[in-house]
């Protein structure tokens, strides 16, 4: 990848402090850490993905200290440093601000960054990297946007999130106008009929811009996890009461009620996309 936003060094954060479990025949698992048969766990599969975008010290996880037993062993190549463990599960915006205050701090500078969840299914890595591509091409013409890869729909699937996208205005990808998170069944045809796209949960974009937005939301987040980047050796905790972070939900929600002017859809080829909980149904389960 070239082109003056990738000229930055270039970290991934893998996402995998989310709270959603699957059923498997050894029980309750956390999604991200399931797999099929024997194949990589997600989390596995989002830190190979990584590993061909960045360096492996550019690299930092998120996950939720709950689910230590599931991710000690697989985060091996992942250095504590690296790792923000968060005292609670599903706050995916305190984890974020602090990965994010991490890089800032290793950094002292702007930096490009790649936003992984690791509760989706991906068949092509080859194709999650021309679509990261794609949207890093997208950033050097707007390099104060957010990109989004989005795939088209073309029936509805549970479990989806969609976007609305505005007209083509000779940018590239479109602006985002709507978020619509999980949809019932009847009300994702009718965006399907008006052209919404499937959201990856793949998102790319300057740390600078990820940084304003996140402290022009809750200000004192961001403060805290900058206070909490500086003085942390190893794993990174953020406490169950951490400052500012009281009424936080997941911060890509923040757009079915907040829609971001500066969010833009930018369109890829399927690469094996799907949610988990759709991948999971056509496989045998095993934690």
């Amino acid at each position: 990848m070239t082109g003056q936003c990738h000229d930055l060094p270039l970290w991934c954060i893998v996402q995998a402090d989310g709270d959603r479990v699957c059923a498997t025949n050894r029980g309750p698992v956390p999604i991200q850490y399931w797999s099929a048969g024997q194949s990589p766990s997600l989390i596995q599969r989002s830190l190979h993905r990584a590993l061909r975008l960045a360096k492996p010290h550019q690299i930092i996880a998120t996950v939720a200290a709950a689910h230590r037993d599931w991710w000690f062993d697989r985060l091996w190549c992942v250095p504590a440093h690296r790792r923000v463990v968060d005292e609670l599960s599903g706050r995916l915006t305190v984890t974020l601000a602090t990965a994010m205050a991490l890089i800032g701090r290793a950094t002292g500078q702007d930096a490009l960054l790649v936003l992984q969840p690791t509760d989706t299914f991906h068949a092509s890595e080859h194709g999650f990297i021309a679509g990261v591509s794609r949207a890093v091409r997208a950033l050097d013409r707007l390099p104060g946007h957010v990109v989004t890869l989005t795939l088209e729909a073309c029936t509805s699937e549970p479990s989806q999130d969609y976007l609305l996208l505005g007209a083509e205005d000779g940018l590239p990808g479109r602006a985002a106008v709507r978020f619509v998170k999980r949809p019932a069944p009847m009300i994702a045809e009718r965006l399907i009929d008006l052209g919404a796209r499937i959201g990856t949960g793949v998102y790319v974009a300057r740390l600078s811009t990820l940084t304003r937005i996140i402290a022009e939301l809750w200000p004192d987040l961001m403060a805290a996890a900058r206070s909490l980047a500086l003085t942390a050796v190893d794993d990174v905790v953020t406490p169950a009461r951490m400052v500012g972070s009281q009424f936080c939900r997941p911060w890509r929600h923040t757009w079915v009620q907040r829609p971001l002017p500066r969010l833009r859809a930018v369109a890829v080829d399927d690469f094996g996309w799907s949610c988990a909980g759709n991948a999971r149904a056509t496989h045998a389960s095993s934690p």
